[in-house]
């Protein structure tokens, strides 16, 4: 397929569904008024500023400069006239290093087995959708297969002696 240069004449036919450029679908969708379209304009609008000679000083949680394409998360502000202060947002950080306080030892279908910091185990039950073609009654058989499956030991990596 080749390119249409000149912008007037749409590319392929819309009747008979022919190829056309993606520039022009999306360009004729997104220039009607369509709610999508309105939805899109309005929260896609974007004020580029560019700050010449400022003074910027940013307070990360690693040394040294920030690598050439790196993000970081965190908040901008400006102090000053020509300063601007960028400091790192550590909550991301201190997600990942904190352990699940009751960690899951076995994740099933209808049931899930938890591990106390005592070493104990116990069962929680997860939460179905209930409609015409599975019942609580449903539920109630699937969750017992899964704890017979525990209990007799088929389900690996639990790690409780009995």
């Amino acid at each position: 397929m080749t390119k249409v240069l000149n912008s007037n004449f749409l590319a392929g036919s819309e009747k008979s569904h022919e190829p056309r450029l993606v520039g022009d679908i999306l360009s004729e969708m997104f220039s009607s008024d369509s709610p999508l379209a309105r939805g899109y304009r309005h929260h896609q609008t974007v004020y580029p500023n560019t700050e010449p000679c400022i003074d910027l000083k940013l307070l990360t949680r690693q040394p040294g400069r920030l690598p050439v394409g790196d993000y970081i998360d965190g908040a901008i502000t400006r102090d000053d006239e020509d300063h601007f202060l960028f400091i790192e947002n550590a909550t991301d950080k201190k997600r990942n290093e904190a352990l699940q306080r009751n960690p899951h030892v076995y994740e099933g279908v209808y049931i899930n087995i938890n591990r106390k910091p005592d070493g104990t185990l116990y069962p929680t039950f997860n939460r179905p959708r209930f409609d015409e073609r599975f019942t609580c009654r449903d539920f109630c058989h699937g969750a017992a297969e899964e704890l017979l499956q525990v209990v007799n030991g088929s389900v690996i990596g639990l790690g409780e002696e009995k």
